[in-house]
């Protein structure tokens, strides 16, 4: 993944000690019979950077917010010898901001985690404390004790959402827990087939997610699916694995299917066609507080690649025949930047 900028990280360290806990803050319950038309996507948020972008996600009125990785940041810098407590300490420092509090009082959360907040850079099952910061992360995001996410290792789930006629399922991704990594960077492309980003178990629960009636199918991957190999984290690096999606989505004749993921510090769609099948968009949206002043080259990228703060709004337009869906690169201030409008009928066999 990209570098972190330490001097932000270390200004945690120094705001930490002071961190009020508190009981967790007010947050918007999920609601899964809505009709959704307008999803927020973001991702990469230093969570002692600017936050009044939140605002500015808000004002958008969204019916649902999907947080797509690296939410806050809690790489070990210091090699505090209590990990768990140090995470903890980051996600509070989250918790307790004004503008992200309101937001999350306000619009209903969904997440999935990457490096940084599942606790170290470029980490995947290796990680010694991964257990405990899938505790803090179902703490944070007040994971009932009934959902299906502490049944299995990992965060992976999915969501369906709105009545028969205007079903959307959200199948979230956790691209860390079960990851083989790949060390070194640049990182190089794999030719071990025997390395995978989601496992065997995730793997099979994707092809059941897949075969569950739906009209638009949303994948929340933390890390880029559809780009080319450019050196940083993406699943280019595994390309028996990116061959593997596309396979599976055909193999379970699923429709409707695009990919949302983060990670880059900038935004950019992306576009695969595989043999015999629809294009598969992947739409980046990162970060929130920091960005690239460059992009890597991507020959798949459709369009200019936004670098600068960014959010992404996805707008689902149930009244048009078939329904229309909108996907914004919105800058800091929520104006859009660059767009991309998909017919369902782009997205069917």
């Amino acid at each position: 993944m990209k570098k972190i900028l330490y001097l932000l990280l270390l200004t945690s360290i120094i705001m930490t000690a002071c961190i009020p806990t508190g009981t967790e803050p007010t947050i918007k319950q999920n609601d899964l019979s809505l009709n959704l038309t307008k999803i927020c996507i973001s991702s990469c948020c230093y969570q002692t950077g600017n936050l009044s972008i939140y605002r500015n996600m808000q004002a958008k009125n969204p019916d649902l917010y999907i947080a797509m990785g690296d939410n806050m940041y809690a790489d070990n810098i210091l090699n505090t010898t209590d990990y768990p407590t140090w995470i903890q300490t980051q996600y509070d420092l989250l918790k307790n901001n004004y503008d992200y509090k309101n937001f999350r009082a306000a619009v209903p959360s969904i997440a999935t985690w990457d490096d940084h907040d599942y606790g170290l850079n470029n980490a995947g099952k290796e990680f010694a404390y991964k257990i405990q910061s899938k505790d803090k992360f179902m703490q944070f995001w007040q994971i009932p004790s009934t959902h299906d996410i502490r049944t299995h290792d990992g965060v992976y789930t999915s969501y369906l959402y709105g009545d028969a006629a205007h079903r959307v399922q959200v199948i979230i991704l956790d691209c860390r827990n079960f990851l083989d990594v790949i060390s070194g960077e640049p990182i190089s492309p794999t030719a071990d087939t025997t390395k995978s980003i989601l496992g065997a178990t995730q793997w099979a629960w994707l092809r059941q997610q897949l075969l569950i009636p739906a009209t638009i199918r949303i994948v929340v991957s933390s890390s880029q699916l559809c780009t080319a190999h450019n050196g940083w984290e993406a699943w280019a690096n595994y390309p028996h694995e990116m061959d593997k999606f596309f396979r599976t989505i055909k193999e379970t004749n699923a429709e409707g299917v695009f990919v949302v993921s983060g990670d880059v510090h900038y935004a950019e769609f992306s576009k695969r066609t595989p043999a015999g099948q629809y294009p598969i968009i992947d739409f980046t949206s990162s970060g929130l507080t920091h960005n690239e002043a460059n992009t890597s080259v991507n020959p798949f990228r459709v369009g200019n690649a936004v670098r600068e703060l960014n959010f992404g709004m996805i707008n689902i337009d149930w009244n048009t025949t078939p329904a229309t869906i909108k996907l914004d690169v919105c800058g800091f201030n929520g104006d859009v930047r660059t767009s991309q409008t998909i017919s369902l009928n782009d997205l069917k066999f």
